[in-house]
């Protein structure tokens, strides 16, 4: 990776930790800047930068409470195509799983929602890419994707994304 790139990538991880109500640790000056830097490095990009951008993007999803700011990362992956948006997403998911399910859920129900829409081939590269991960992780998503079947994210879309997928 280019240096440039690596700069890149820590200042987006940097201010895509969107500060929270309450954090008396930074300024309300800086935590507006931190969250307007970060919609501007998204808006920088065009998708034609390569994989390791659009994994970055999705590294910089750590923060519970967004205030908007990761609907722009979800339409900034799209930019990628459907290949890398799905391959970072999955690379990702077992890291939100655990530590912030409801990101995990909201990017899930995302692609689940292209069910009978002209985005309906990212569910199927979604799913083929998810049958092709290692057991270990393959095991966590699914069984993510299981648990939000019931009353959960995916509650209206059951059967749309996972191995047992149709």
């Amino acid at each position: 990776m280019s240096e440039a790139f690596e700069n890149w990538k820590n200042e987006l991880v940097a201010v895509g930790n969107i500060v929270q109500d309450g954090d008396e640790t930074v300024a309300v000056e800086e935590a507006h800047r931190r969250f307007r830097r970060y919609i501007e490095l998204l808006d920088s990009l065009t998708g034609r930068e390569g994989y390791e951008y659009a994994l970055a993007v999705m590294q910089s999803v750590q923060a519970a409470h967004d205030y908007g700011a990761y609907q722009t990362t979800g339409h900034t992956l799209w930019r990628f195509g459907e290949e890398a948006y799905c391959r970072a997403i999955l690379h990702e998911l077992p890291r939100l799983i655990q530590t912030l399910p409801d990101w995990a859920g909201d990017f899930l129900v995302c692609i689940a929602n292209g069910a009978g829409t002209k985005n309906e081939s990212t569910i199927h590269r979604f799913n083929d890419l998810l049958s092709k991960l290692d057991r270990r992780n393959r095991s966590i998503i699914e069984q993510f994707i299981a648990e939000q079947e019931d009353d959960g994210w995916l509650d209206d879309q059951v059967g749309v994304l996972g191995g047992d997928a149709k």
